[in-house]
This record gives structure tokens, sequence and C-alpha cells, in this order.
């Protein structure tokens, strides 16, 4: 069932999948793909488009 195990190989693991950066410590890679990979920007309106203009 797994409720209690643990994945011990992704715990030491200090590669990045996204970036494929390698760092010293994996607590690093946590705070680098949190800060580098983490947020995905909005999409942007285009004003050119024509659709729902302002009035």
């Amino acid at each position: 069932m797994g409720l209690f195990k643990r994945n011990k190989d992704n715990e030491n693991e200090t590669k990045c999948d996204v970036c494929g950066l390698e760092l010293h410590d994996p607590e690093r890679l946590k705070r680098h793909t949190k800060k580098a990979h983490g947020n995905i920007p909005e999409k942007k309106l285009d004003p050119n488009s024509g659709a729902g203009g302002t009035w």
C-alpha cells in the first residue's frame, strides 16, 4: 500500500530534473526548484486581439 514508505532516492537527489543543474545539497535543490521553476507566469492579454474590449 505504501502509506509509510518514503522514496529515499528522491530525498538524496541533487540534480534538477527541469534544467539539469547539479547542486551539492538536496535542500538546495528543493529551494532551487521552488524559486527557479515554481512560479509559472500568467498569460498576458493581447491588447490587439479585439476580444473582450473595455467598453
